[in-house]
């Protein structure tokens, strides 16, 4: 996790276990195009593996039970981190066919999620040590200094870092980013997906 703020911003960068896990039995079920906003595969890819296990009938029920627990991740992943309990997964009780997804994969996917945790920590420090993170922040300073001068509430942004095959980002309101990883490593991309972003700040 990556924190730091200066006069009317703040900026912090870290990952999400949850989300990590609810990608992971994405890709993993072969779900497609779910979920808002859409996001690319996660790299490392993982094969569709149990696609084959969904029964045709069931795919679209599948999908949207994973749509709307990943609409819950995105407002608030505290309770539902708290709620997770395999191995029966009760609190999946009113979505069957994503909880009968989490007791057959539940062990492949937390060993896989906690992995990317472990290496998406690390880029958000190698980021820092890089420097990588100023620029961003320099965005901050200056939205912040001029928002400071009609009396605007302080800037905050929450950066979430995920292991996504594409450099990409994702605004999400009020202030919150999930962006790729890697996105930070290409300083003209970053820039030209962030700025309009802290722009868009309330």
């Amino acid at each position: 996790m990556y924190e730091s703020s200066g006069d009317g911003w703040s900026l912090s960068a870290k990952t999400n276990g949850q989300m990590l896990l609810a990608l992971y039995l994405r890709d993993l079920a072969g779900i497609q195009h779910a979920g808002q906003p859409v996001l690319c595969p996660v790299a490392p890819a993982v094969k569709p593996v149990a696609a084959a296990e969904v029964p045709e009938h069931s795919s679209a029920e599948l999908k949207q039970e994973w749509q709307q627990w990943w609409h819950r991740l995105l407002r608030s992943d505290a309770a539902i981190e708290a709620a997770i309990s395999p191995p029966h997964f009760h609190s999946f009780d009113d979505s069957p066919s994503l909880q009968r997804l989490l007791r057959a994969h539940y062990g492949a996917a937390f060993v896989w999620a906690r992995s990317r945790q472990t290496e998406c920590d690390a880029r958000t420090r190698d980021h820092a040590a890089a420097g990588r993170w100023s620029l961003l922040e320099e965005m901050l300073r200056e939205r912040g200094a001029s928002r400071a001068s009609h009396d605007g509430a302080p800037l905050s942004l929450t950066l979430v870092e995920l292991p996504l095959a594409e450099p990409r980002a994702w605004f999400l309101e009020p202030g919150t980013v999930l962006l790729s990883h890697d996105l930070p490593r290409h300083e003209t991309l970053f820039r030209s997906y962030l700025e309009p972003m802290v722009e868009l700040l309330p």
